[in-house]
C-alpha cells in the first residue's frame, strides 16, 4: 500500500508539473483556445498510432487555418514516459494533467473527434467539461468548416 501511494505522489508531481508547462503554452496563445479530444489509448481506430495520427492531422488543419488549437500530442512522449509504469488506465493523467488544464479557463471550447465515446479518457474529457460548462462541439463528419464555424461562435 505504502509502494502505491509513493507511485502516485510521483506521478502526481511529474504530471503537475507538466500541466503547468501546457498552460504556461495555452496562456501564450491568442483566445479563444480550443482542444481536440478524441481516444488515443483506447477505442478509437484500435491502435494508438493511428488514433494520434487522427488527432495530430486535425490539430495540424487548424493551426494551418490560424486557430488557436492546443496541442496535447506535444507532451505525449513525456506523459508516457511518466506513466510507463504503470499498470491500469492511466487516470493520474486525467486527474492530474488533463483536470488542471481544463479547469483552469485557458481551455475555451472542446471538439470531440468521432469516436469519442470508445475511449475512456474522452468520455471523462467530456463529462467534465460538462461540469465546468465549457463549450462542447462534436465533430461527426469530419468537415473542418464545422470546426471553423463553432470556433467562430466562441470568438463572438
Amino acid at each position: 500500500m505504502i509502494i502505491y501511494r509513493q507511485e502516485t505522489e510521483e506521478y502526481k508531481h511529474k504530471l503537475t508539473l507538466l500541466a503547468k508547462e501546457a498552460l504556461e503554452t495555452i496562456e501564450k496563445m491568442p483566445p479563444p483556445v480550443i482542444q481536440f479530444c478524441g481516444p488515443i489509448s483506447t477505442g478509437g481506430f484500435g491502435s494508438v498510432s493511428d488514433n494520434i495520427d487522427c488527432l495530430v492531422s486535425l490539430i495540424n488543419e487548424g493551426s494551418k487555418r490560424r486557430l488557436s488549437v492546443f496541442n496535447q500530442i506535444s507532451f505525449e512522449r513525456r506523459l508516457d514516459k511518466v506513466l510507463e509504469n504503470h499498470f491500469e488506465y492511466d487516470y493520474p493523467l486525467l486527474d492530474y494533467f488533463y483536470k488542471p488544464i481544463l479547469s483552469s479557463g485557458k481551455i475555451n471550447g472542446l471538439i470531440f473527434l468521432p469516436l469519442w465515446q470508445t475511449s475512456i479518457g474522452s468520455t471523462w474529457e467530456h463529462d467534465f467539461a460538462m461540469s465546468l460548462g465549457i463549450p462542447i462541439f462534436h465533430m461527426e463528419n469530419m468537415f473542418f468548416e464545422e470546426v471553423e464555424s463553432f470556433y467562430k461562435k466562441l470568438k463572438n
